[in-house]
């Protein structure tokens, strides 16, 4: 079992080494963005394992799979950024920056440390008695900046500087026709969570220049967000190989000091052997982890595409502090999104990259933004 995944592991990492010295020069010397060179280099590999899986002998044998059974763990780290080292666009602005540190406890029952009260809620319980749960906890930092920042004064026609430090409880509960996730994060904005340090010492650190503004960011303020997400299998084709494309529709809301808005969107998946968790989430949609379901030992990879609609009614990295004056801009009250991907899974291993195009969120910016988000996930018994 461990030779499998050493064996499919080291192949992983040695073609994406040649692939990336050998091709990534080729599509940088046509002139395209780092984001799509990343992308095509990331979805030729998924199409080459793909295709060397499925050459391989149809059964490898008993001694070759592993099931994980339904009492497992995952932890996971994501960064989303508009840096190159990550196939972002190579610039600092909007959202600039964001790392989310999770663990899914996948054992189909509430955890001790799971608070008391939600889990006792008529709902929460009844949905409890017919769904497969998960779990989690997290912690998240996100970094928003004005498309300048090189300047030092306040910049009235652009959002101001921010940075959203939280902890984050999450439930995430599965059928086969749907997928629910309810999250409640408690946290700060302003100084507090340390945006200036964070971002300014990792620029010192790689040799960029500072940002030079944030004595203009929000104020110190202690907030609070509950999210809530469903998603629905509308199509799922299957094969010898197991499910090669899946539509999934997806609707939620959120509530909170941070957020008040409502989004709907649909993502779709094409590879081979999908895995069974409706799709991977992505941070800053208000999306708490992927489902971790036990699967048979087989490889995973596949291309995601999707689109999401967004109605705001308040967003405090816009609107500004909710109880102090200070700077804001005027915001849109509906936007929208579109991401691509690829995702690789060899167990235990699940490692997924997206390009997220963001349409403007505010009447004085006229342009559209963009961020890469890249995230690991490890999983164990």
């Amino acid at each position: 079992m461990r030779r499998i995944f050493l064996v499919g592991t080291t192949r992983a990492f040695s073609c994406l080494g040649v692939l990336r010295s050998s091709l990534y020069e080729t599509l940088a010397s046509m002139n395209l963005p780092v984001g799509f060179c990343f992308f095509c280099l990331s979805g030729l590999l998924a199409v080459l394992l793909g295709a060397a899986e499925m050459a391989e002998a149809a059964d490898p044998g008993p001694a070759a799979r592993r099931k994980l059974v339904n009492e497992g763990q995952a932890f996971g780290v994501a960064i989303e950024n508009d840096s190159r080292n990550v196939g972002g666009p190579g610039v600092d602005q909007a959202y600039s920056n964001g790392v989310k540190l999770s663990y899914v406890y996948a054992r189909d029952r509430i955890p001790a440390w799971a608070p008391g009260w939600l889990t006792r809620m008529n709902y929460i319980q009844d949905q409890l008695s017919k769904s497969k749960t998960n779990f989690g906890l997290s912690v998240n930092h996100q970094i928003y900046t004005p498309n300048n920042t090189q300047i030092r004064n306040l910049i009235p026609n652009d959002r101001p500087y921010a940075a959203w430090l939280n902890a984050a409880f999450a439930m995430h509960l599965k059928t086969p026709e749907r997928s629910q996730t309810l999250e409640l994060s408690l946290g700060v904005v302003g100084p507090w969570a340390q945006g200036e340090g964070f971002q300014n010492g990792f620029h010192k650190l790689i040799g960029a220049k500072e940002a030079l503004g944030w004595s203009n960011q929000l104020k110190n303020e202690f907030v609070g967000q509950l999210s809530y997400q469903q998603r629905l299998s509308i199509l799922d084709l299957r094969n010898r190989y197991g499910s090669y494309l899946d539509v999934l529709p997806m609707f939620g809301a959120g509530l909170g000091t941070v957020y008040i808005g409502a989004h709907a969107g649909l993502l779709a998946r094409l590879g081979l052997n999908l895995p069974d968790d409706f799709g991977p989430a992505r941070p800053s949609g208000g999306e708490t982890d992927s489902f971790v379901s036990p699967v048979d030992f087989k490889s995973s990879y596949y291309f995601f595409g999707g689109i999401r609609g967004n109605a705001v009614a308040r967003n405090i990295f816009l609107d500004g502090n909710n109880f102090e004056p200070g700077p804001r801009v005027t915001k849109y009250p509906f936007n929208f999104e579109t991401e691509v991907g690829v995702g690789i899974q060899v167990m235990p291993i699940s490692l997924v990259w997206r390009f997220v195009v963001r349409s403007p969120d505010f009447e004085e910016n006229s342009g559209f933004n963009s961020f890469a988000s890249l995230g690991l996930t490890v999983y164990t018994d």
